[in-house]
């Protein structure tokens, strides 16, 4: 299938959200809904997502309780949501990550004719952060640094496949280092090794990281993007310090393909009001993140449109994952 007819077929599968509905919404909710978080409690994912279901919860009066299934990069958590009845009741926390698996994994699920877009949520520039005792100030005295040292210097992950390693992987194409990787089973795992000073690095997200680097328990030394943010004003951008670095980090719902569509548009309208909440908003706004909001159908733009960029990045820095 080439990218035309998979874009037309993704696009497809968005737009049955708003088709005539072939089943009868009922109650729906009417039971706990679950959110699958595919990596390790105390994540920027993991925050996020909390974040939303209790603004869900609040809204529709049903519970949502929020699980982790980390794994995998990512890959068991999204597998189990894939494989789950499409009734609306099991539903995936996806991030970034989601798309460079679909680019350079293989998986035992089609990462876009299994999944059923519903809603992005929320996006924030990946930052780069280090230990406090780090000799490094700044991206260039790092780059200098793994120049003169190449293969000494390394970097922590959530995993294979995930955006803190391929991510890294394309700062160091654009730096002209080398770096080594060091997986863990959770982005939270990789921090306290950080914080241990048993990883020299770590690619997060501003979400997950903006309160350690102002308690002064790390020190961000970079951030993708061209504008600095609010939530951490003296931390310049890679494109300030002349490194041209732009990764994203975004965090969206989804949920198995064949749900029904009034339950997806349900979903989608739910959720997409949740970010209009005040309290959501100033959680954001304090932890860093952007509220995107949106149709499925501009969620499947987003997420087609990763993958194949990772796809191109992938085979820059000559990057497999088994």
């Amino acid at each position: 299938m080439d990218r035309r007819q998979l874009l037309k077929c993704a696009l497809g599968s968005g737009l049955a959200a708003f088709a005539p509905a072939a089943w009868t919404q009922g109650k729906y909710p009417d039971k706990p809904i679950t959110f699958v978080v595919p990596f390790a409690a105390g994540g920027g994912g993991d925050v996020v997502a909390r974040v939303i279901a209790k603004g869900l919860a609040e809204r529709t009066g049903n519970p949502v309780v929020v699980e982790n299934k980390a794994g995998a990069g990512g890959n068991i958590g999204a597998a189990y949501v894939l494989k789950s009845p499409p009734n609306g009741y099991t539903l995936l926390n996806m991030s970034s990550t989601y798309a460079i698996q679909a680019a350079v994994s293989k998986l035992s699920f089609d990462p876009i004719a299994d999944m059923q877009p519903i809603m992005m949520v929320s996006r924030d520039p990946a930052v780069l952060v280090v230990h406090p005792a780090s000799p490094w100030k700044n991206a260039k005295e790092l780059a200098q640094a793994a120049k003169a040292t190449p293969g000494k210097y390394t970097y922590g992950s959530a995993g294979a496949g995930s955006i803190a390693h391929l991510g890294m992987e394309e700062l160091a194409f654009v730096m002209g280092v080398s770096l080594v990787h060091v997986p863990y089973k959770g982005s939270s795992q990789a921090f306290s090794d950080l914080l241990g000073q048993n990883v020299d690095m770590i690619l997060t997200s501003a979400t997950f990281v903006a309160p350690y680097v102002r308690s002064g328990r790390v020190r961000c030394i970079g951030m993708a993007g061209t504008q600095r943010i609010s939530t951490l004003p003296d931390v310049p951008t890679f494109a300030e310090q002349g490194f041209d670095y732009q990764v994203v980090d975004w965090k969206a719902v989804a949920g198995p393909k064949g749900m029904p569509p009034d339950v997806v548009a349900f979903l989608n309208k739910e959720l997409n009001e949740v970010l209009k909440q005040k309290a959501v908003a100033e959680k954001f706004q304090a932890e860093g993140t952007t509220a995107v909001g949106g149709s499925p159908e501009q969620m499947m733009q987003i997420v087609l449109a990763d993958l194949e960029r990772w796809k191109n990045i992938a085979k820059k820095a000559n990057v497999k994952v088994e």
